[in-house]
This record gives C-alpha cells, sequence and structure tokens, in this order.
C-alpha cells in the first residue's frame, strides 16, 4: 500500500447511516469538482459536484458526492439526497442519509435495519446484475388495480433475494450506478491529477496496482515520457502482464528511440506475455522498426519456448525484414526443436533467401518430415 494514499471501508448499520449531512470528518482542505456524470436512468449527462479530500500532505484520501435516492421518471417515488463515499482509487465505501431521513419502499414501507444493511452490501458488490440492467427493465408501472411493487421491477425483473431490497428494486439500481458507474474512472484521474512526479513514481510501484493504473494514465495525460518513469515501467510490466494493456497504451507514444529502446529492454526481460505484446505492438506501430533493430532482437530467438512466440515473430520478420541474414541464421538452429516450431520455421525459410548450406540443411528437414509437412 503506497504510504501516502490509504484506503478505507466500514461496515455499516442504520444507527451510523442516519446523521447529519454536515458531519465530515474535518481535513486540511477539500476541494470541490464540477463534472458531467451520465447516469442509465437519465436521458442527457448529469451535472453533479464532487467533493475530494486531501490529507494534511495535499493527497487525496477519500471522495463524496450527493445524489438523489432514486430516479424515477414517473414521479411516484419518494426523493432523498443520499451522501456516497469512495476511496482514492474510486472503489465505493459507504452511504450517509441527512439526520432523520429514511429510505422508502413501494407503498411508503420504510427501510428496515436489514434493508440498510443488504443496501450496503449491494453498492459493494461491482458484479451486481444491476450493472447489466436496462432502466425499463427494473421500472414497472402497472395498472391501478394491480397489487404489485410499482417501482420495484417486480413485473419486469427477476432478481435474487440478496441482489435487491424487495420494493426498492429502482432505488437500488440508482444508487449501484451512482457508486459503480462513470463516476469510477473520474475519481481516478482526479487522484491522479495531484500527484507529485515523486508521488507518481511511488504510485507506479505499489503492491496494489490499482495504483499503477492511475499513474500510468496520469503520465499519459501530461504526455511525460522521461526515463526516470520509462524504466520504473518497465521494470513493473517485465513482471506482471496483467499491466501489459495499459503500458503498451503509454509506450507507443514515446518518441521513436525512446520506444525501439524500451520494447527491446521489454522483449529481453519478459517472458511469453510481454514478448508476445512487444511483437504485436511492432507489428502495428507507427513507427518502422529499422531492420538492424529486427536482426538484434532475433538474438533473442532462443528464448521464444512456445509455437505462439515464434510464429508471430517470424510473421514480424517476414513483413518487416525480408531476407535478413542475421535472421535467418538465428532461426536455422530452432530446426531442432519441437516439431511443430521446427515446421513453421521450415516454412519460413522455404520463402527466404539462403545459402546453399542453409539448402541443404532444410532440404535434409524437408526429407526426414515430408510426410508431415
Amino acid at each position: 500500500m503506497m504510504h501516502f494514499i490509504k484506503t478505507y471501508s466500514w461496515l455499516l448499520v442504520p444507527i451510523f447511516l442516519l446523521v447529519s449531512s454536515n458531519n465530515v470528518k474535518v481535513f486540511d482542505k477539500t476541494n470541490q469538482y464540477a463534472i458531467s456524470i451520465n447516469h442509465p436512468a437519465e436521458k442527457t449527462p448529469v451535472n453533479v459536484l464532487i467533493y475530494q479530500v486531501l490529507d494534511k500532505n495535499g493527497l487525496p484520501i477519500e471522495y463524496y458526492m450527493d445524489v438523489p435516492s432514486v430516479i424515477c421518471l414517473e414521479k411516484v417515488c419518494k426523493v432523498i439526497p443520499v451522501r456516497i463515499f469512495w476511496n482514492n482509487l474510486g472503489e465505493y465505501q459507504k452511504y450517509k442519509l441527512e439526520k432523520g431521513a429514511t429510505l422508502e419502499k413501494y407503498k411508503a414501507d420504510l427501510f428496515e435495519t436489514q434493508d440498510y444493511i443488504k443496501l450496503q452490501n449491494i453498492l459493494s458488490d461491482t458484479n451486481s446484475p444491476f450493472k447489466e440492467v436496462y432502466y425499463d427493465e427494473v421500472l414497472t408501472v402497472p395498472k391501478l388495480e394491480e397489487d404489485v411493487d410499482a417501482v420495484s421491477g417486480a413485473t419486469a425483473l427477476e432478481l435474487d433475494e440478496e441482489d435487491t431490497v424487495p420494493g426498492a428494486a429502482l432505488g437500488c439500481y440508482t444508487l449501484w450506478h451512482w457508486a459503480n458507474g462513470e463516476i469510477v474512472q473520474k475519481i481516478k484521474n482526479l487522484t491522479g491529477k495531484v500527484l507529485s512526479e515523486n508521488q507518481l513514481a511511488k504510485a507506479l510501484i505499489d503492491k496494489n496496482r490499482g495504483y499503477y493504473f492511475i499513474g500510468i494514465n496520469e503520465l499519459e495525460n501530461r504526455k511525460d515520457f522521461r526515463s526516470q518513469f520509462v524504466n520504473i515501467i518497465i521494470g513493473e510490466v517485465v513482471k506482471e502482464e496483467l499491466l501489459l494493456k495499459s503500458t503498451f497504451n503509454y509506450l507507443e507514444k514515446l518518441p521513436i528511440e525512446v520506444y525501439f529502446k524500451a520494447t527491446k529492454k521489454i522483449f529481453i526481460k519478459g517472458e511469453k506475455a510481454q514478448k508476445l505484446a512487444v511483437i504485436r505492438s511492432l507489428q502495428y506501430s507507427k513507427y518502422k522498426p529499422q531492420k538492424s533493430y529486427l536482426d538484434e532482437l532475433s538474438n533473442q530467438m532462443s528464448s521464444l519456448k512456445s509455437f505462439q512466440e515464434v510464429s508471430i515473430f517470424l510473421d514480424l520478420m517476414q513483413s518487416k525484414n525480408q531476407n535478413s541474414k542475421i535472421v535467418i541464421k538465428n532461426s536455422m538452429p530452432l530446426l531442432d526443436a519441437d516439431f511443430i516450431i521446427s515446421r513453421r520455421v521450415y516454412w519460413f525459410l522455404k520463402g527466404q533467401e539462403i545459402s546453399n548450406p542453409q539448402k541443404e540443411k532444410l532440404q535434409q528437414f524437408y526429407q526426414k518430415y515430408k510426410n508431415s509437412l
């Protein structure tokens, strides 16, 4: 965990929820940001205010925002303000109500203690069924004579008991999307913006990889491609393939010389996933690699252990470094590798301009495996 960024979590029960909305911990500073959020229950983006709570070092430790308890276009719902809290990674933490306020279910039925606890569990579940549900599936307005829940979605949506508060599905849906929707990335962006260079460097090596993604995204936003950061990034990505996608989004925006230097290091130091990522990046890069650079990469062919690695590496050589004597030389030993790999190398070499001794070795391979080629 980064020393300068802490995360918090609470297990809430109603007695703790029913507190004044002004009862907020006092920190050195709180920043206010006006942002626009798309909520699936709204037809247009909603302008909201989010508050960033800073510690004594000026670093974000908490965010909160006041939202309506339910978005009900049919005007049949009681709406009260709910304050939602997140940590600096955009992870939902808790909610609070104003003093004396209560949440309601269908037909003015009040939330009970277990309902508040269940709502906390629902909002904490990033994989809640509400994630894939459309607003129209939740909101159902039956005929007046029907004795069913007009806003719980009982007639339009089937949910397991633990996934919703019976009689309050629309409220659960509304609050879940406030807590886990677009706001998550907005918070990550706000956290990244306030980090100093030293703090960004710490974020990149933090054990909680959520900070790595914040750090590298912020470096990309700042267009900061200095070696002090690139070297840290290389060191981290060769250890963990989970970081590959965001890392290459960043690396592919580097200046040309820095890009090729970085990809070469990752290719040499990395395992299968890292090598594949480098090859794919080079294949589709906006930069044209020099043949000497590709020749140097081919010196690492003996470290390619799988058919997939060898095959797409040879695809790269075929498209960007055809008839390279060095690549051909480095490919020849792989004729003695596993047959699946050696057969791929054979067909690659068949399309290259090779020497007579190399042709002889290729012919020997053909005679040995001609019935399997």
